[in-house]
C-alpha cells in the first residue's frame, strides 16, 4: 500500500513538473518586474544622452559606467550575498535604487540633469547590481530542489528574452508619450513592487520551511572571500574551472556577434529590416527558453550545452557568409533559440555543482569574468572591424583577391569575415569540449549536497 502511495506521489510530482512552488514564482515575478523597470530606464537614458549630446562617445561612456564599477566590487558583493540574509540584500539594493531614481527625478524636475549626472547614476546602479545579482542567483537554488534548476533557468531566460524583444519598442513609445520623467516614475514603481514580491517569496517560504535563509555557522566558510573561495573550489574541482574557461570563451564569441550584428545588417538593409531580424531572433530566444522550461530535468546538461553551442557557432558562421534577408532571419532565429537553451543548461549546471552557501561568492567571480569579457570584446570588436577587417575586404584590400570571391567585398564584408572566424572558433571550442572530460562533467563532478534548511 505504501509503495502504491509513493508511486502515486512520484507520478503527481512528474505531472506537476512545471509547478516550482509559490516562493519561486513570487521571486521570479519580483525580479521580472524589477527588470522591466531597469530595461525601460536603460533604453530611455541611452536615447536621452544621444538626443542631448549627439555624441556616440558620450553614449558609450554612459554604458561603460554601467559595467566597470560592478567588476571592481563583485568579489566583495559575493561575500556579502553569502554572509547576510539574501532577501534583505536584494530588497536593500532595490530601495537604494529607488532613492537614486528619486534623485534623478529631482534633477529632471529642476531641469538641471546633465550627462555627468548619468555617469554617476549608472555607476551607482552598477554597484547595486553587483550585490543584487549573486544574491538573486543563489536564492533561486535555495528555494528549489536540484531537479527543478533547469526549469527555473528556462523561466529566467523567458523573462530576459521577452524584455529584449519588447522593452525597446515599449520604451520608445513611452519616451515619446511621457518622456524620461514618466519612465523614471514607472521604474520607481517597478522596483518597489519587485521588492514587495521578493519579500513575500522569502517570508512565505520561511513560514513553510522555517529558517529558509539560515547561513551555516561554520566561521571558516563565512569569512572566506570570493577570490580565495573560488581558488580553493577550482583547485578541488578543476573540471569546473574548465567549464568557466569554456563559458567565458563562448561568451566572448556571442558578445562579438551580438555587438557586430547591427552594423553587419545595416550595411545591406534598412533600420526597419534590422528591427524585423532582431525581433525574429528575440522570438527564437523566447522559444528556446520555453522549451528548456518545459523539458524538466535533463540528465546530461553538459552534452546538451555543447550540442547547442555547436549549432550556435554554425549559425554565426552562416550569418557571416550570406547577405540574404531570409537567411539572416533564419540564422538569427536559430542562433538565439539554441543560445537561450545552452545558457539555461550552463546556469543549471553551476547551481547543481556549487553548494548554496558558496554560490554568492563563486557566482560573483563568474560574473566578473563575464563582464570583463563583454567589455574587452565590445571595445576590441569595433576597433578590429573599422581598422582591420573592413579595410582588408574593401576595394584594393589585402584580402580582396583571396577571400573576396568567397564572402564578397565592400561594406560589411569585413564584419562578415569576423562572423566566419568567430563561428569557426566556436565550433572548434565545442568540439574540444566533446573530445575531453568536459563532456562528462555531470558524471565526474558530484552535485553539491542539498541544504537541510531549504
Amino acid at each position: 500500500m505504501n509503495t502504491a502511495r509513493e508511486l502515486e506521489k512520484e507520478n503527481y510530482q512528474s505531472a506537476s513538473l512545471t509547478m516550482l512552488g509559490r516562493p519561486f514564482y513570487l521571486l521570479w515575478c519580483g525580479e521580472t518586474v524589477a527588470l522591466i523597470g531597469a530595461s525601460l530606464m536603460e533604453f530611455a537614458l541611452g536615447v536621452w544622452v544621444y538626443q542631448k549630446t549627439g555624441s556616440a562617445m558620450n553614449f558609450s561612456g554612459v554604458l561603460v559606467a554601467a559595467i566597470l564599477p560592478a567588476v571592481l566590487v563583485m568579489p566583495i558583493a559575493g561575500r556579502v550575498a553569502d554572509r547576510f540574509d539574501r532577501r534583505y540584500v536584494m530588497v536593500v539594493a532595490d530601495l537604494i535604487a529607488v532613492v537614486l531614481l528619486l534623485t534623478l527625478a529631482w534633477f529632471l524636475w529642476r531641469n538641471s540633469l546633465e550627462v555627468v549626472h548619468l555617469y554617476a547614476f549608472n555607476a551607482a546602479v552598477s554597484l547595486i547590481g553587483a550585490f543584487r545579482t549573486p544574491a538573486y542567483t543563489a536564492s533561486v537554488s535555495k528555494l528549489l530542489p536540484k531537479e527543478k534548476y533547469t526549469q527555473a533557468s528556462g523561466l529566467m531566460g523567458v523573462s530576459a528574452n521577452v524584455l529584449s524583444m519588447f522593452a525597446p519598442l515599449v520604451a520608445g513609445s513611452l519616451m515619446a508619450a511621457i518622456g524620461l520623467q514618466g519612465i523614471v516614475f514607472i521604474d520607481i514603481i517597478a522596483f518597489a513592487t519587485g521588492s514587495i514580491l521578493i519579500l513575500n517569496a522569502f517570508f512565505y517560504a520561511a513560514r513553510i520551511n522555517n529558517n529558509i535563509n539560515k547561513i551555516r555557522a561554520d566561521s571558516t566558510e563565512v569569512v572566506k572571500g570570493s577570490v580565495a573561495l573560488a581558488l580553493v573550489y577550482f583547485k578541488k574541482e578543476p573540471l569546473m574551472l574548465g567549464l568557466l574557461v569554456y563559458t567565458v570563451l563562448q561568451q566572448g564569441l556571442v558578445t562579438l556577434a551580438s555587438t557586430m550584428i547591427m552594423p553587419l545588417i545595416l550595411s545591406h538593409y534598412s533600420e526597419n529590416d534590422l528591427g524585423v531580424i532582431l525581433t525574429v531572433g528575440g522570438v527564437g530566444g523566447l522559444i528556446g527558453s520555453i522549451i528548456l522550461a518545459l523539458m524538466g530535468e535533463l540528465k546530461r546538461l553538459m552534452l546538451w550545452a555543447l550540442a547547442a553551442d555547436v549549432v550556435l557557432a554554425l549559425c554565426i558562421l552562416l550569418v557571416g557568409v550570406n547577405t540574404s534577408f531570409n537567411l539572416y532571419c533564419a540564422s538569427v532565429f536559430t542562433a538565439l533559440l539554441v543560445a537561450g537553451f545552452a545558457q539555461g543548461c550552463n546556469h543549471a549546471l553551476w547551481m547543481r555543482k556549487i553548494s548554496n552557501e558558496h554560490q554568492g561568492r563563486i557566482f560573483s567571480i563568474i560574473n566578473v569574468a563575464a563582464l570583463l569579457t563583454v567589455s574587452i570584446v565590445a571595445m576590441g570588436g569595433g576597433y578590429s572591424a573599422d581598422h582591420i577587417f573592413e579595410p582588408a575586404l574593401s576595394k584594393g584590400g589585402w584580402l580582396e583577391q583571396t577571400l573576396g570571391p568567397w564572402i564578397g567585398t565592400g561594406k560589411g564584408r569585413g564584419i562578415g569575415l569576423m562572423f566566419v572566424i568567430s563561428g569557426f572558433i566556436g565550433v572548434l571550442i565545442s568540439l574540444v569540449g566533446f573530445l575531453t572530460r568536459l563532456r562528462r562533467l555531470d558524471l565526474i563532478v558530484p552535485d553539491a549536497p542539498v541544504s537541510n534548511e531549504r
